[in-house]
């Protein structure tokens, strides 16, 4: 590649070798191997999204008119109760969190490995990349505890200071200077947001390569990349531009097909839970721990099968961009070029030692002079 590729120019290649990959020919047994990769990472195409909604405290008043919040008027000693089981519920949901970071890291470099060689093996694939995924989830366990603390900061310390100056008491006689707080708060934090989300971005879309091309750590990788960003920085930033655009894209599309099929499939198992209902109460089942330990079961594979079926028609998404971000990086990184790239034929085959020089034209007859 002698010309890299801007963030325009990615998007052919990118929708040439998601084609080749998955529908020629269509292998079903390989769209349902990358479709394990795809909900073990979670590249969900629009699932970045928070959920809406209002959230309040619910309150109500007391003769006095005052506003307390309704929590002292619950039985605190079957809350006490049940308060090891809460601890070790929360335990465990940051256990399974942790769990599934790292083999979400592990598998981020077998999708890289999948795409980039047009080759999707889930059973060796664990013990090659776990070393570089280990060092990837380090990464993002203490990126992670630096945003958290960074935050309180940014957003902790200003609120803590306001409500010691009383701002919050006497709201009504500092409203300019809330306001004025307020607004610059908000642009703190949109722009940590920003930092934080470009340095997630580059460190998962361009140390990932270059870490597994190179079985090198992420804080060696991203010297690597930095000097391409400094050599780059407006082709980098038209990357990330064109990538939110088609981020959207695709999550409108893939979102699109998803509610359909869940209103497809709405009917059926609305029907069943109904069935199951009546077929339980006709036989005298009430909500026992055996019986609440079932519907956790059975709920838990309904959502594992849901899961995996928004994971099959992510699928295609997920390749198209992983192939989007080896065509921008692979025209600046030789590693990844020569693999995405390859030379033709002719260009690998050696000059030959000792060519033969062309040969002479024999030269011109004279003719005889005359006189």
């Amino acid at each position: 590649m002698s010309k890299p590729l801007s963030a325009i120019d990615c998007i052919g290649p990118a929708f040439t070798q998601t084609k080749n990959q998955l529908f020629a020919p269509f292998q079903f047994k390989r769209w349902l191997r990358l479709a394990v990769v795809c909900m073990l990472t979670g590249e969900f195409a629009g699932s970045g999204g928070t959920g809406g909604g209002n959230f309040s405290i619910p309150t109500t008043h007391s003769r006095g008119g005052k506003s307390f919040i309704d929590f002292p008027h619950g039985d605190w000693s079957k809350i006490l109760s049940w308060l090891p089981w809460i601890v070790g519920g929360i335990v465990l949901l940051f256990l399974l969190l942790f769990v599934f970071m790292y083999v979400a890291s592990v598998y981020r470099f077998v999708l890289f490995d999948a795409v980039l060689n047009n080759r999707c093996e889930l059973k060796g694939s664990w013990s090659r990349w776990e070393p570089r995924g280990r060092s990837y989830f380090y990464w993002n366990v203490v990126f992670m505890v630096i945003s958290f603390l960074v935050f309180g900061l940014i957003v902790g310390v200003p609120v803590v200071i306001a409500w010691q100056m009383g701002l919050f008491h006497h709201a009504n006689d500092h409203v300019l200077a809330l306001i004025l707080g307020g607004v610059a708060l908000f642009f703190s934090f949109m722009a940590f947001a920003l930092v934080g989300a470009l340095i997630g971005l580059f460190t998962k879309d361009f140390c990932v390569p270059i870490m597994a091309m190179e079985e090198m750590g992420v804080l060696a990788a991203w010297r690597r990349l930095i000097p391409m960003l400094k050599a780059e920085k407006m082709a980098f930033t038209g990357y990330v531009l064109m990538k939110i655009v088609l981020a959207i894209g695709s999550a409108i599309i893939v979102g699109m097909a998803t509610l359909l099929i869940l209103i497809v499939l709405l009917i059926p198992l609305g029907i069943a839970g109904v069935a199951i209902f009546f077929l339980g109460k006709a036989m005298g089942l009430t909500l026992s721990v055996a019986t609440i330990c079932i519907l956790v079961v059975v709920g838990g594979i309904l959502f594992l099968a849901l899961f995996y079926l928004l994971a099959l028609l992510s699928t295609p998404s997920m390749v198209f961009f992983q192939s989007y971000v080896l065509h921008f990086i692979g025209s600046r990184y030789p590693a990844v070029g020569s693999v995405l790239f390859p030379r033709p034929p002719e260009a690998l085959l050696p000059p030959p030692e000792n060519p033969s020089p062309p040969a002479l034209d024999p030269p011109p007859a004279l003719e005889p002079s005359v006189g």
